[in-house]
């Protein structure tokens, strides 16, 4: 038996939603000093709601997301993670299953990962609790689980706005709105930071590296790193700083020798020296990268230096 549901139609629910995020947007202009929407412009096309329900589903989960994680990720995040929204249990609840919806509509799922496997978790948990159905199939499940989806946005965008208002009559309002300000500056376009991974890698001796596809791989950690760094630092300073790690990360990791060439080179037996020798040559990869056999005739020189 499928749950009664006498909530509003996917259609009215989904203008009501555009209509209190664009209120969310109004309030921010006329709150923040730099004028600066929550979300402004997603360029996803609004989902057709009256089409196939499962196709319809899978739409508003990615547009939801845009609106979440991509083009209001900095305020969103903000609002959500102010002390006062510990209080909107359902509204982080969403936000979260929002983030596992996507995933598990546009991506592959890997059941032996842990990772995918709570997301799957987190999925089926929410499509029982909302349509009765570990993984929607009918029309009817999948029309109740939309229905769902699109309700508890509108309760997610309402109480996006509640935090606002919360912040206009916050004895703090001046300095939380410096700090919210401060977080949108921060969040540089990605192009920002390409200059500076091509420039890093340069001085490093990498000129081979895409600064694109290095972002791509690093960009999420890099950002998340940037978070925690305290309005007095320099920011642009610390951006260098994270790329260099990640730089240095993935050149370590891409180490042209192994315990087993270093056991074949220096004829030791498995053990301690071993791992000793290999940190000694992934230093030495960090400073200037090459070859194998050059890596291993600097460490045997080294070696040698260290034994005379």
């Amino acid at each position: 038996m499928m749950p009664e549901n006498h909530s509003p139609s996917a259609k009215d629910q989904l203008v009501e939603f555009v209509r209190e995020r664009d209120h969310v947007d109004s309030l921010a202009r006329a709150l923040l000093p730099s004028s600066t929407a929550v979300f402004g412009v997603v360029s996803l096309p609004m989902p057709d709601v009256d089409n196939a329900a499962e196709l319809a589903f899978i739409r508003c989960a990615s547009w939801l997301y845009s609106h979440y994680y991509e083009v209001g990720r900095v305020s969103v995040g903000f609002l959500m993670r102010r002390q006062r929204a510990e209080s909107l249990l359902a509204e982080r609840r969403h936000w979260e299953v929002v983030h596992a919806l996507r995933t598990w509509c546009q991506h592959n799922i890997n059941p032996t990962s842990a990772h995918d496997s709570n997301i799957l978790k987190t999925c089926s948990n929410w499509f029982e609790e909302e349509c009765a159905a570990l993984l929607p199939k009918s029309e009817e499940e999948w029309r109740c689980a939309l229905q769902a989806l699109l309700r508890q946005a509108c309760s997610f965008i309402q109480g996006l706005a509640q935090q606002i208002e919360a912040i206009r009559s916050d004895d703090a309002r001046t300095e939380i709105c410096l700090q919210w300000e401060d977080k949108i500056s921060r969040d540089w376009p990605a192009h920002r930071f390409h200059g500076i991974i091509s420039e890093a890698a340069s001085d490093m001796g990498q000129n081979s590296v895409d600064p694109a596809e290095f972002f791509r791989r690093h960009g999420q950690k890099i950002r998340e790193k940037l978070s925690l760094v305290s309005v007095e630092a320099d920011f642009e300073r610390e951006v260098r700083k994270s790329i260099e790690r990640a730089l240095l990360t993935e050149l370590a990791e891409l180490i042209p020798v192994t315990g087993t060439d270093i056991m074949e080179r220096f004829g030791i037996p498995p053990g301690r020296a071993v791992g000793e020798l290999l940190s000694a040559a992934r230093k030495i990869y960090e400073e200037r990268a090459c070859e194998k056999d050059e890596l291993l005739s600097r460490l045997q020189q080294i070696v040698t230096s260290n034994a005379s």
